[in-house]
């Protein structure tokens, strides 16, 4: 095979590996950053830590929150709540940030793969 090719075809698969590990680690994030509180589904980003935070400072000790599913959801201790959430958050973001530094120091499929 023409080396020119076959650099291109390796560069293709490279590219594809990384975009596919790429995906992997936002889908571990997103499945990290699910909290069960009180019988309802939420997600733990910025928006919903934002709405919780804002309930709070609003002087409610207790309230309904709207959960992922769209199920309203009666919360008793919102403090307690956005503990949950920010614990879920930090800890996503904290595997976020290791396993996208090892793919950005990747140089090739084998150290992308860990082989």
């Amino acid at each position: 095979m023409d080396e020119r090719l076959q650099k291109a075809l390796e560069f293709s698969n490279y590219n594809l590996t990384i975009t596919n590990q790429k995906k992997n680690i936002k889908n571990r994030v997103k499945q990290l950053q699910i909290v069960h509180y009180t019988g309802g589904v939420f997600t733990a980003d910025q928006s919903t830590i934002a709405f919780v935070k804002t309930y709070i400072d609003l002087g409610h000790r207790d309230g309904i929150v709207i959960d992922s599913k769209e199920n309203p959801i009666a919360i008793s201790n919102l403090q307690e709540f956005l503990e949950k959430l920010m614990t879920a958050y930090i800890s996503s973001a904290q595997e976020y940030d290791v396993e996208y530094n090892k793919l950005r120091k990747a140089r090739n499929i084998k150290q992308i793969m860990g082989w």
